[in-house]
């Protein structure tokens, strides 16, 4: 009987452990849900003066905020997932956030504006990966009536469901101003304009156009009309420096009789000197090949010519990687980048004048992403 007592007594008190650890777990679960749904709140998220201050006021201007349906979407809505999985290691990607908060990395509209571009490419860049699930979680193609929206709106997504594309795709600054996509790339082009200026280059160097360069028949003098433009990324060997003046020697190729443009490849349209007549007859021709693909005659010149100082950088992987930035700033704002090498070099040349116009490049800008493509195109490697 005393064996029973204290075998009831052990049954007893591992009953009672199990149930304070059911309590506790319950408590425990609940107390980390409760905390974990806290940090959802719009209260908690403009908590700190960089989101308040910044785009949250952007965000109370936005039919997200207010609207005729009175539906509000807040930031955990279009910014963390809803099940549970992804949600938890959404929470544990954010709480890296915390360090760049202590460090004071966008603790003043400068450093945000800064920033903005990186930070909105990270959110664009998550949100495709999964598809835009938090938009789709209020939005889908299966629940829109297209009779109801304007002509121009369903067509485009009618359109984007038959192309597979997502929410983010198409729909970016919707709920916060657009970040300046070219303020990067424009950065790297300043430092690279600086290090063009200070290059020094001596006869038999070999160096690069960073951006389209005048071009002269004979030494430059003040005021003197070019007679031509360099391209940029076209290389030169230099001859002489004379002052503020190089003479340089430039090889490429002439298509059939047109003598006033010259080209980096036979049969690729990757342009690389433009030139007046009276220029373009100081060529002196090299070889001649025949293009298999159009039957057409290419002929290889070398020119001798002048252009200022100033304007060449040493490398032209310093170029190549300031057009794939260009690229990537500004190609991937409706769609997934295509590699260069999907597209041969000559139809590059029809996308580039589709697609420029959707761009906030400049004609210099257009013109180094032309010649980038097409230089790393599936037939024009150079």
């Amino acid at each position: 009987m005393r064996w029973g007592w204290k075998t009831a007594g052990g049954f007893g008190a591992l009953a009672l452990a199990g149930l304070v650890g059911v309590v506790v777990g319950v408590v425990g679960w609940g107390g980390f849900n409760t905390a974990m749904e806290a940090t959802n709140s719009l209260e908690f998220c403009i908590s700190c003066h960089e989101m308040r201050d910044n785009v949250y006021v952007e965000y109370k201007s936005s039919p997200h905020y207010q609207n005729a349906s009175g539906v509000r979407a807040t930031c955990a809505d279009c910014h963390v997932p809803r099940d549970w999985t992804h949600k938890v290691i959404r929470k544990v990607q954010a709480s890296g956030e915390l360090y760049h908060w202590l460090i004071g990395s966008i603790d003043t509209k400068e450093k945000f504006e800064a920033k903005r571009h990186t930070l909105a490419r990270r959110e664009w860049d998550r949100m495709r990966a999964t598809d835009s699930q938090e938009c789709r979680n209020c939005h889908s193609f299966g629940a829109m009536d297209f009779h109801k929206q304007t002509p121009k709106a369903a067509s485009a997504m009618e359109g984007a469901e038959k192309a597979g594309k997502t929410c983010i795709d198409c729909h970016k600054g919707i709920a916060h101003s657009f970040p300046d996509v070219t303020a990067g790339h424009r950065q790297l082009f300043a430092g690279l304009s600086d290090q063009a200026k200070a290059l020094a280059l001596k006869p038999g160097d070999t160096a690069y156009a960073l951006t389209s360069l005048a071009l002269y028949g004979a030494p430059p003098t003040p005021g003197s009309a070019g007679d031509g433009e360099i391209a940029a990324a076209t290389p030169v060997k230099v001859l002489a420096a004379e002052g503020d003046a190089l003479k340089v020697e430039i090889t490429g190729w002439q298509r059939g009789s047109s003598t006033q443009t010259l080209y980096a490849q036979p049969g690729k349209r990757i342009t690389t000197v433009k030139l007046n007549a009276a220029v373009a007859g100081q060529t002196a021709a090299l070889r001649t090949v025949t293009d298999p693909e159009t039957e057409q005659e290419w002929t290889e010149v070398r020119l001798t010519a002048w252009t200022g100082a100033g304007g060449y950088v040493a490398t032209l992987g310093a170029l190549w990687d300031y057009g794939a930035r260009v690229y990537d700033a500004n190609c991937s704002l409706c769609h997934t980048l295509h590699p260069p090498a999907d597209f041969d070099a000559n139809a590059w040349i029809g996308k580039m004048n589709a697609m420029k116009r959707l761009t906030r490049l400049n004609e210099e800008e257009g013109r180094l992403l032309l010649t980038y493509l097409q230089s790393h195109a599936k037939d024009g490697a150079r």
